[in-house]
């Protein structure tokens, strides 16, 4: 049986994205009172937007909010369970007057826009969505068509769903192998807008937040095997009841406790803005008329040169176009652990270039298939740097033998549709309840073998230092290809 939750003991969250956030949202609603978000980002100014620097996994453009999770019900389950309070999170900003909106939103923009998303393969479905479709809800068979069934080709178009969304890339029309299904329940989320609405919700539940380059957390503060608290860049010290540390990618150089089952690495980004005069390009690429995509996303071999491990999104409200790829994990070693020494992957984000593998992929699919991107220069290339586990599932658990600390890491890439649900989960962590999502969530040994490809060290392919980084100078339609 759970003790009674001390809902007066001070917590302090480290790390103010997705995780960090729907933390703190969720203890404020399940009732505690003395709650403080740490970040070293002062969010409350630049509100988690791309350009002034942000480099958070949590800010972005827009993420992908889908429920297509193979056979991994609970994860589905929960998709499914954010969806509504997405929703809702957009009805409650529609009915905010213009005045009273948080910085760094506007009037008449959702956060959450379920444009459907469309899963392709190159001939036949992936295991991955074979998998999902067996999965899926009875009741929910009907938003699934597979684009190469004519049937049901028929079936969306008499739904008024358009054309541009089956085949956006008119492969169909030229002939060309492809196989997939959209799926209309899905979609994406404007991420970093998102970030900013969840931290006003925080900070109007009474949550203090402590957020700037001086309330950066420079270490635990550890008495034996406790855990008392955190000293902040200023030199401060903070002392809490319980720590909960959040922090995405650098989470790895903070907690020796977590170093073999999480690994930072990185996708590959690229922003193109569309040119205002451009309304042709502003209409195709519009949530309207075109889908969040992905490509042979499970596919992508090294060996082979393949294209694959590919996504992409339609245009943000201000005509900014993401194609990313994430067939291949990056990985920097540029940070040595104090306690074991071994060397960890750290977050590299002041880069404005993508290794050279990433941006031929991207490039190769964007000739055949989105071609006219390649007469558009680049908004900006990035890396956005991710903490993945070594199975793909979160890590939010009390680590062992270690007091007054918890962990909620291991987002892996496809955290961000739980932001308004989360929360929840890690707070019945905190209050050591048994439900399937904290046994689901909860500690676990290092498994054998490499399921997620995260072992391969400094030696690994995948290391920055093994790239050459290339950026504008390619992108462009005749550039100097024979550099990729």
């Amino acid at each position: 049986m759970s003790p009674q939750p001390d809902y007066a003991q001070k917590i302090l969250i480290v790390g103010a994205g997705v995780f960090g956030l729907s933390t703190a949202l969720h203890l404020a609603k399940r009732g505690y009172t003395h709650i403080h978000l740490f970040d070293s980002q002062p969010y409350h100014i630049n509100n988690y937007a791309c350009s002034p620097g942000c480099d958070a996994a949590s800010c972005d453009e827009n993420k992908i909010l889908r429920a297509s999770y193979g056979d991994a019900r609970l994860y589905q389950d929960l998709a499914f369970k954010a969806m509504p309070e997405w929703r809702r999170w957009n009805e409650v900003l529609a009915e905010m007057k213009a005045e009273d909106l948080p910085a760094g939103l506007r009037e008449g923009v959702r956060l959450w826009n379920d444009c459907g998303f469309l899963r392709l393969s190159g001939e036949g479905l992936e295991e991955s969505e074979v998998a999902t479709q067996a999965s899926f809800p009875e009741g929910l068979r009907g938003t699934q068509y597979r684009v190469s069934d004519e049937g049901r080709r028929r079936d969306a178009e008499d739904e008024r769903i358009p054309k541009t969304k089956i085949d956006p890339f008119g492969r169909l029309e030229r002939g060309l192998a492809m196989d997939g299904v959209l799926d209309m329940t899905a979609g994406f989320v404007l991420a970093s807008r998102a970030c900013a609405f969840a931290l006003f919700l925080v900070r109007r539940a009474g949550v203090k937040t402590w957020l700037g380059r001086e309330y950066g957390t420079k270490s635990l503060m550890r008495e034996g095997k406790r855990v008392t608290g955190i000293v902040t860049n200023d030199g401060e010290e903070h002392f809490a009841d319980t720590t909960i540390v959040a922090c995405g990618g650098w989470t790895p150089s903070l907690l020796p406790e977590i170093e073999q089952l999480v690994e930072t690495t990185a996708g590959s980004v690229l922003s193109i803005r569309l040119p205002e005069n451009r309304q042709d390009l502003w209409d195709k690429f519009s949530p309207d008329n075109f889908p969040v995509w992905s490509w042979n996303m499970n596919s992508y071999d090294p060996n082979s040169k393949n294209v694959a491990g590919l996504y992409g999104m339609p245009r943000t409200p201000e005509g900014v176009v993401k194609v990313a790829f994430r067939g291949a994990k990056w990985t920097n070693y540029a940070y040595r652990s104090s306690a074991t020494g071994r060397q960890l992957s750290y977050p590299k984000t002041d880069v404005d270039k993508i290794p050279e593998e990433a941006m031929r992929v991207i490039r190769s699919f964007c000739e055949e298939n989105l071609p006219e991107l390649l007469d558009l220069d680049l908004e900006r290339g990035r890396l956005c740097w991710y903490s993945d586990s070594v199975d793909n599932s979160f890590l939010i658990d009390y680590p062992p033998e270690t007091e007054g600390l918890l962990v909620a890491n291991g987002g892996s890439g496809h955290g961000f549709k739980f932001l308004p649900v989360l929360g929840e989960h890690v707070v019945d962590v905190l209050e050591r309840k048994d439900t399937e999502y904290t046994r689901l969530f909860r500690w676990r040994d290092v498994p054998e073998g490499d399921p997620n490809g995260l072992r391969e060290g400094v030696e690994g392919w995948r290391t920055l230092g093994r790239q050459k980084m290339v950026g504008q100078e390619v992108w462009r339609r005749g550039g100097d290809d024979a550099r990729l």
